[in-house]
């Protein structure tokens, strides 16, 4: 209950900050699955439930189903280190950028040169993760998304859960796109557990708001990815706060690790 209110504190200070219209977080305990706390703003008072049914009111962490920008670059990485068609050595040549269809990647802050895996990572080169994911190709992309549980309708004692959305057919478009979190949608809990996944030595654990011993969690507990790859995911997310995009979410006395992310939003079916 501590961690919760402190969340919501924080969350609603962030909203006052930013003037925005929702928010929401999630903290896991990725050993066990369990959810320590979860928050979405605007919320309502249970005891006086007259605006609960008002639209914004929604869960958006369980049953908002958003586009999860540079944040699944997570993702493409984990996917290519554990596909062994790429190592922590291996090189991406981000000088130029992409031209697909009538499509151009770029990058938003390009470094316009040839990046290693742990550069693509802390710089969010969209250039170098699409092409980790054309490395692992279309269906090899397709089925290790579903592996880690982010487009598959993800089970938890809440009633409210939104399906994810994918393309019906995937192309080689859509795998690049959805390489750096465009053109799929999912939940910000399951992207939380997906996440859990790479830090926890590779398994994925369903959620649960009920308490769960770990013995329980290692019974009910998939493989999603390898424990060497899980090593270097943790490296990649301590770097890229001691180095790259994330040094402003550095605590003293923790080892934060994380991949930020900037999602656009639909608008009236175009992206703005």
């Amino acid at each position: 209950s501590r961690v919760q209110h402190v969340m919501h504190d924080e969350l609603s200070q962030a909203m006052a900050r930013y003037r925005a219209i929702g928010a929401g977080a999630v903290v896991l305990n990725i050993h066990t699955g369990e959810v320590v706390a979860m928050v979405s703003l605007p919320d309502y008072d249970p005891n006086n439930p007259y605006n609960a049914l008002e639209k914004d009111r929604l869960n958006r962490m369980s049953a908002g189903a958003y586009e999860m920008g540079s944040t699944f670059k997570a993702f493409t990485t984990a996917m290519a280190l554990d596909s062994g068609k790429v190592n922590m050595n291996s090189k991406f040549d981000a000088r130029r950028p992409i031209q697909i269809a009538r499509f151009t990647i770029n990058d938003f802050h390009g470094k316009k040169r040839i990046l290693s895996v742990p550069e693509v990572f802390i710089y969010s080169s969209n250039i170098g993760s699409a092409k980790e994911a054309d490395v692992v190709g279309v269906e090899g992309h397709r089925e290790f998304l579903h592996r880690i549980g982010l487009l598959t309708k993800m089970e938890t004692e809440l009633p409210e859960v939104a399906k994810p959305t994918e393309p019906k057919e995937w192309k080689k478009l859509h795998s690049i796109t959805i390489a750096f979190g465009h053109g799929v949608s999912t939940t910000p809990l399951q992207t939380a557990v997906a996440a859990a996944a790479l830090m926890n030595g590779g398994n994925l654990i369903a959620p649960t708001f009920l308490p769960r011993t770990r013995e329980e969690a290692e019974n009910l507990a998939v493989r999603a990815v390898k424990p060497e790859t899980s090593d270097m995911m943790r490296y990649l997310f301590r770097l890229n706060v001691e180095k790259g995009s994330g040094k402003r979410a550095e605590v003293p006395g923790f080892i934060v690790g994380g991949k930020t992310g900037t999602a656009e939003k639909v608008v009236n079916g175009r992206y703005s």
